[in-house]
């Protein structure tokens, strides 16, 4: 794992929480942060497995190692969210639902209410989960190709995602922001970067400076101009402003953490800290706890904290420095989910994940 790239992902986990306990000007960067999971997956994986082709017998040991890093922690999340919303008497579940949900086929449906049904964050496991299981196909057909052919396949499919979005309504455009097909393209994109990137280094021209401090400056700045951009033309970008209007900002960020891996800038070596990189080993975990720590919050924590004045107290406390009411979700649920997250990691993810690669 590359520091700054695990640090990024500790980063957006937070930005994305924040964003859904309703911290405002957060949306752009929230959109950011998903496509910048799934194109540094493909990244990733594209270093970690150079393989061209795979029989049967390999195939299937590929699949099930990468489905069990996400099944495990999947299932665990989804009986505590039914758990939590049985023991608060709201439980209620179609079989069909449950089935899709347990199985991570249900961002496969492009209807609303199940895609965002029960743990509503595991959309984005379904669709990790095939991107996953298109890697070892990707591999042995795509990767082989000239890196012309390769830019070529992308710009037919960005201007055909282009070209469906634009005619989108905000249903249609959320139903495809979760279907699996749809994202691959992030996926496919962080693989070609990397492909991209090991030839930069045969011509010897990745990397010359001495740190990345210039590079990650400029990844910032332009992930910057664009959110505000975003925010300044009337909505005129919202139908792209899901991926496509992601992907260069975020290609940036990506080579250049791998460009100056361990040459790292300021910013670099803010992401390779030692908070960053906890953050960033349980930013799954943070990401697919966020719902039950707003349950654990809203019907546990929130109406004991207010029994006893609690959350009276803060909003007076903020109230007479900054003028302003706090925003008590964020200020408890982002902890919680912390926390949460921390001892899933520690008592179940990564005993689980020692347990299987041994």
């Amino acid at each position: 794992m590359i520091k700054t790239i695990n640090g990024w992902r500790g980063f957006f986990a937070l930005v994305i929480v924040l964003f859904h306990v309703g911290v405002a000007g957060l949306e752009e960067a929230t959109w950011a942060g998903v496509t910048f999971f799934l194109m540094a997956s493909g990244f990733l994986m594209a270093f970690k497995y150079p393989m061209q082709s795979l029989d049967a017998t390999g195939y299937r040991g590929f699949a099930w190692r990468h489905a069990m890093k996400l099944f495990p922690l999947h299932w665990l999340t989804l009986v505590m969210w039914l758990a939590a919303m049985a023991m608060l008497g709201l439980l209620q579940v179609k079989p069909l639902t449950l089935a899709l949900n347990a199985t991570l086929l249900h961002s496969w449906s492009l209807t609303h209410a199940i895609y965002f049904s029960l743990n509503k964050f595991s959309w984005f496991l379904s669709t990790l989960l095939f991107c996953y299981l298109c890697y070892p196909l990707l591999a042995r057909w795509y990767r082989p190709m000239r890196m012309r052919h390769k830019l070529i396949i992308i710009a037919v499919l960005a201007v055909i995602d282009f070209a469906v979005l634009a005619g989108s309504d905000d249903y249609s455009r959320t139903a495809l922001y979760v279907f699996p097909p749809v994202r691959l393209i992030d996926f496919v994109i962080g693989i070609t970067l990397a492909d991209g990137f090991a030839r930069l280094k045969e011509l010897r021209l990745a990397g010359q400076s001495k740190t990345g401090t210039d590079m990650e400056l400029a990844s910032a700045a332009l992930l910057s101009a664009i959110i505000w951009t975003l925010r300044t033309t009337d909505k005129a970008l919202l139908p792209w402003s899901d991926a496509i209007v992601w992907w260069v900002p975020v290609a940036l960020i990506l080579v250049g953490c791998r460009m100056y891996d361990r040459r790292e800038g300021f910013i670099g070596r803010l992401l390779a800290s030692r908070p960053m990189q906890w953050l960033g080993n349980i930013s799954f975990e943070i990401f697919m706890l966020q719902g039950i720590a707003a349950l654990i919050y809203n019907y546990w924590v929130a109406p004991v904290l207010g029994h006893f004045a609690i959350t009276d107290a803060f909003t007076t406390v903020s109230q007479n420095l900054f003028g302003t009411e706090p925003n008590l979700l964020a200020l408890f649920i982002l902890p919680i989910d912390i926390l949460l997250a921390w001892l899933v990691n520690r008592l179940f993810t990564s005993p689980l994940r020692r347990l299987l690669t041994h």
